[in-house]
């Protein structure tokens, strides 16, 4: 784990031989304590300015695509999106289900199933999982397509479990499934599919033996392919295809099959949707954003530290106007770059066939 922002700025000051803040009096800081605190997070940002795509700011980002909606901004899907691996873009089947890895902030949780009967129960074994003995949970999903088909893919263990899909708070009117645990441990992965009778549906699992049966991934998507989005410039979206995406006609609207972004840093589709059924699915990379409590924590790895550490006893050195001292730390800092981008940015090439 990171080093907390007391600690960056403590061991710079330790390097200067300057007094150390405490966690009482980290907000009161005085002269070059406050000006090492400024220079952490502008060392921070350096790093992360000098390669586009560190891997530990790269991450995953989602969104809903909707129907006869062609942009999505940036600041939509994350505050701290800097740049999109367009690469990895993908218009894959929603999915309908909240919470269906039982799992919010890092811990085991139930968040969006109700109780129908028993008590329901978040669990850490066999992975975040619901726990349900003599007991009944359920879920409501909302925006289906009716005479559409759906696929409900469940991974269960423990003992048997019912799965219900009905049009009513634990109702069976649409399916119901019997999930057959042979084996206590055993990992069950099971397939239920069903059509749509209404907008709105209710996914009820229950366990009625008096035995621990544990829910751990829970999946409902439309019966669609996933789609691979192919990058284009803006100016090529403008040349080719934004005079057709312009017109009052149906032709518009379609599966998207182009990806571009505007200068407004927002992601476009082309074709414009012309269903709601998908989410656009892509990794992307983070910028910094400044520490502000004497606990916060950066995203640069703790065996980078150093060169946060070398950075700012640059630029505390050209503030004391000590240049020759400073030229020191600039090449502490210089080096560790290079070293960063070795260990993480090269990579072992290899052919493959195509």
């Amino acid at each position: 784990m990171a080093s907390s922002y007391l600690t960056l700025v403590n061991n710079v000051l330790r390097d200067m031989n300057e007094v150390e803040l405490t966690s009482s009096n980290f907000t009161s800081s005085r002269g070059v304590q406050t000006t090492v605190k400024d220079y952490i997070n502008r060392s921070i940002s350096d790093i992360l300015n000098s390669e586009l795509n560190w891997p530990f700011t790269r991450a995953e980002g989602a969104e809903d695509a909707i129907a006869g909606k062609q942009l999505y901004s940036f600041a939509s899907i994350a505050s701290t999106l800097k740049y999109i691996d367009y690469d990895n873009v993908f218009l894959e089947p929603k999915d309908y289900i909240r919470n269906g890895d039982f799992e919010i902030a890092g811990a085991a949780s139930i968040t969006n199933w109700t109780a129908v009967s028993g008590s329901p129960a978040a669990s850490s074994k066999f992975g975040n999982t619901l726990l349900l003995t003599s007991a009944k949970a359920t879920q409501q999903v909302s925006d289906l397509i009716v005479g559409r088909t759906y696929t409900i893919l469940v991974q269960t263990s423990g003992s048997t479990l019912t799965l219900d899909i009905g049009t009513s708070s634990g109702g069976t009117q649409t399916k119901t499934s019997a999930l057959t645990i042979a084996s206590g441990n055993e990992v069950l992965i099971s397939e239920v599919t069903f059509v749509a009778t209404a907008i709105t549906h209710f996914v009820t699992f229950t366990e009625s033996a008096g035995s621990a049966a544990f829910v751990k991934l829970v999946e409902l998507m439309e019966n669609i392919e996933s789609i691979s989005l192919k990058y284009i410039s803006y100016e090529e979206y403008n040349e080719r295809y934004r005079e057709r995406d312009s017109r009052p006609d149906t032709n518009k609207f379609a599966d998207p099959e182009f990806v571009y972004t505007t200068y407004n840093d927002e992601i476009g589709l082309t074709p414009i949707p012309d269903s709601s059924n998908r989410t656009i699915s892509f990794d992307y990379y983070v910028t910094n954003t400044a520490l502000t409590g004497a606990t916060d924590t950066g995203i640069i790895p703790t065996r980078f530290e150093s060169i946060i550490n070398a950075r700012a006893k640059y630029y505390t050195y050209m503030f004391r106007s000590d240049v020759q001292t400073a030229q020191y730390a600039l090449k502490e800092y210089e080096d560790g770059i290079k070293r960063m981008r070795v260990e993480l940015i090269n990579r072992k090439n290899y052919m493959r066939a195509v």
